[in-house]
């Protein structure tokens, strides 16, 4: 018997979308027009990048570049706002590359279509910052299904709040976090048992699910992630080695608890699986 939901809770990266096959080759683009452009070594750019991106804990954040300690000492003598338009050919760069690699996975905007279409409610929990998660949201045109976002606050901007679809959580909030897929189902009034999150992580996304009483479901196609890509990523990441740690101590503890109560090839089986309904 197919099981009932009657609220979808999703993450977002690497399970509507490949973000690690979209944001590497556009970072990396810009890096190529960076060191094409300067005489910058391009090792020392990516260990400047590495240190801004660990300051801010976050690898994406927005305009990193014109922290890297070796592009503000070549372009000591400018202002910044002649500093930006320097830095604008290498952030077209970036962007040009985004928008040929940011795509949906097969089948997500049908699957999303199909499940609002029967009156369920879908949001997006995620631990991309709020700025970048609403932004992939509105680029790739789900808007219309996502009714909710919760990600963690962007220090940079002002404007989180003002959007009337999000929830913006405290920085320190990152999965696994039992309490926030309870807090969105409460927010919604549907029992924890008919709701279900999809996402990627066995440690992250499924093992937060199965400690709130959220039915899990395993985005397996997510995980089939370029080495080459991964390492490049990891090149440049903002974890720390206590961020490794903290990885590592999960992994130890999640045991059997990882095991996901469905789990997709494609997110269309979630249609086969489930009997989208809404609450009563």
């Amino acid at each position: 018997m197919k099981r009932t939901i009657s609220l979808l809770i999703t993450d977002l990266d690497n399970t509507l979308y490949d973000w690690v096959g979209s944001f590497v080759p556009s970072f990396y683009a810009m890096i190529d027009d960076a060191v094409t452009r300067w005489p910058i070594p391009r090792e020392v750019l990516l260990d400047d990048l590495r240190s801004v991106h660990q300051r801010h804990g976050s690898s994406e954040h927005p305009f990193a570049l014109s922290e890297a300690r070796c592009i503000r000492d070549h372009f000591a003598e400018l202002s910044e706002d002649e500093v930006k338009q320097e830095l604008d050919p290498a952030f077209y760069a970036f962007n040009k590359a985004r928008k040929a690699h940011l795509q949906l996975y097969p089948g997500v905007y049908e699957t999303l279509k199909a499940i609002d279409a029967e009156g369920v409610p879908i949001v997006a929990y995620t631990d991309a910052r709020a700025v970048n998660g609403a932004d992939r949201i509105e680029k790739l045109g789900l808007g219309p299904f996502i009714k909710r976002l919760y990600a963690p606050a962007q220090r940079l901007s002002s404007t989180d709040h003002e959007c009337d679809y999000l929830t913006v959580l405290p920085s320190e909030d990152r999965k696994p976090n039992p309490k926030t897929l309870r807090d969105i189902c409460d927010r919604l009034d549907v029992d924890p048992r008919f709701s279900l999150y999809l996402g990627d992580s066995l440690v992250r996304d499924v093992f937060m699910a199965k400690s709130a009483g959220v039915v899990s479901a395993w985005a397996r196609y997510g995980t089939a992630v370029d080495p080459d890509l991964w390492a490049r990523l990891v090149r440049v990441t903002h974890w720390t080695e206590a961020d490794v740690e903290r990885e590592k101590e999960i992994r130890e503890n999640v045991g059997l608890d990882s095991e996901p109560d469905l789990t997709l090839e494609a997110i269309s089986d979630l249609l086969d699986m489930v009997d989208f309904k809404p609450a009563a």
